[in-house]
């Protein structure tokens, strides 16, 4: 699979979803807090070569579509960054309450600093990553 492909897969699957979806708004504090510590908990187990804690943060629809060996391939090809980043820092963040989108500044395990947007849906209680695509790097660290 490319990452083109991948990236086009992502959008199909949440296309529904935006159309549907309230306005997103700037996240407040308390929200960014529990969207960041999802991300950063998935790239840690990622940092720890724990494909199986890391799919624990898959949105339930990206398990149905990628069993925990296809999750794994499909991370190591398309998001080496992510599969081996060695820091992360969070840019915008956005939410509606039920979706939200994070741009995340990701540094691979070879110096280059890349952007991405986490997409993430809430699960019950709790946030799951719903898809990742690659962006330009543009906004503000915060």
């Amino acid at each position: 699979m490319n990452a083109r492909w991948l990236s086009l897969l992502w959008i199909i699957l949440l296309a529904p979803c935006a159309t549907a979806a309230p306005e997103m708004k700037p996240s407040d504090t308390k929200m960014k807090e529990a969207l960041h510590a999802v991300i950063t908990g998935q790239l840690a187990a990622f940092r720890a070569d724990d494909f199986a804690g890391a799919y624990a943060f898959a949105d339930p629809q990206i398990k149905e579509q990628f069993p925990l060996e296809a999750f794994e391939r499909m991370v190591r090809t398309a998001y080496p960054a992510i599969a081996k980043s060695v820091s992360a820092s969070f840019g915008l963040t956005f939410d509606n309450g039920d979706e939200a989108v994070v741009e995340v500044h990701v540094t691979g395990a070879d110096g280059k600093p890349l952007a991405y947007h986490y997409l993430l849906r809430r699960d019950g209680e709790r946030w799951r990553i719903s898809g990742v695509f690659a962006a330009e790097k543009q906004g503000i660290e915060v």
